[in-house]
């Protein structure tokens, strides 16, 4: 099985030596310390996708820009054996599709344990999330507008604004995401 953290490690330090940046410059724009962005380019450390997503969002790029392997023309995605995955309190996500430049998407399969929180500052402008629930009940949060969705609903909005996924249940709740990246 591989190792997320050496695929970010590796997108990472490729995306910083492309745009010729120190890993203090990049400090700056990420707002993630210059030790950890360097533990992180090693493989030494794990980041949360709390920090993922800080370095994703100053660097202006897709989250699956720094977590994706190479993949040929045609890509299928076996949940049962994905081995690309993140984990945080009470939630997993798995990226399923990776960023696509010209579709401007990519897609994650998400599982929220019972009783657990995922909240997100506003990503970059123009991005957009579309929340299919497979499982469960979400209560998804929207600049502070409240949202309850079952097995099968579906809803989508501007991600730039601050969103959480909560399960209030007893029971395991997933969704599959598809995050637009817009202009």
């Amino acid at each position: 099985m591989n190792d997320i953290k050496l695929f970010v490690g590796r997108n990472l330090k490729a995306i910083r030596k492309e745009r010729q940046l120190s890993l203090e410059d990049l400090s700056d724009i990420t707002g993630v310390s210059a030790s950890m962005l360097g533990e992180i380019e090693r493989g030494v450390t794990n980041p949360t996708i709390t920090i993922l997503w800080k370095i994703s969002n100053g660097l202006k790029v897709p989250l699956t820009a720094l977590i994706k392997e190479n993949s040929g023309s045609v890509s299928v995605a076996y949940l049962q054996n994905s081995n690309v995955s993140i984990q945080g309190d009470g939630y997993k996500f798995f990226s399923l599709f990776n960023f696509d430049q010209e579709k401007k998407t990519e897609i994650f399969y998400k599982i929220f344990d019972p009783c657990s929180v995922l909240e997100s500052t506003g990503h970059s402008k123009g991005m957009e999330e579309y929340i299919f629930v497979v499982e469960g009940i979400l209560t998804i949060k929207v600049n502070g507008e409240i949202f309850k969705l079952a097995k099968g609903d579906a809803i989508t909005f501007n991600a730039s604004v601050d969103h959480s996924y909560e399960n209030n249940g007893n029971q395991i709740a997933s969704a599959f995401i598809l995050i637009y990246y817009g202009n």
